[in-house]
């Protein structure tokens, strides 16, 4: 199957950041493509919206992580990516987030 997942951390104790993003792309039974984005403070249940994107999914992916790469600039930390399942290649490695070690 081709199903994508993304986990993001923004941590900056100072500002008093802490923040997590998931986002998962897969198929559902039938076939469809679905989009689950689930964001909030760490260790809170947080928010999830899903999305029924289509042959748009990979559009709908690309967009979230470009706005999670420009976090720096809009609430003062950036986000690194904590775990990646990317098996089709949906993102390039052209956005600024880079797995942790």
């Amino acid at each position: 199957m081709d199903s994508f997942h993304a986990e993001l951390e923004a941590r900056n104790a100072a500002l008093g950041r802490f923040r997590a993003y998931w986002l998962d792309a897969g198929t559902d039974l039938l076939g469809d493509w679905l989009v689950e984005v689930t964001y909030g403070r760490i260790g809170a249940r947080g928010r999830r919206i899903r999305y029924v994107a289509g042959d748009e999914a990979r559009k709908v992916v690309r967009h979230c992580l470009q706005r999670r790469a420009t976090a720096r600039r809009r609430i003062g930390v950036s986000y690194r990516l904590r775990e990646l399942a990317d098996p089709a290649g949906w993102i390039r490695p052209l956005l600024e987030l880079k797995p942790e070690r």
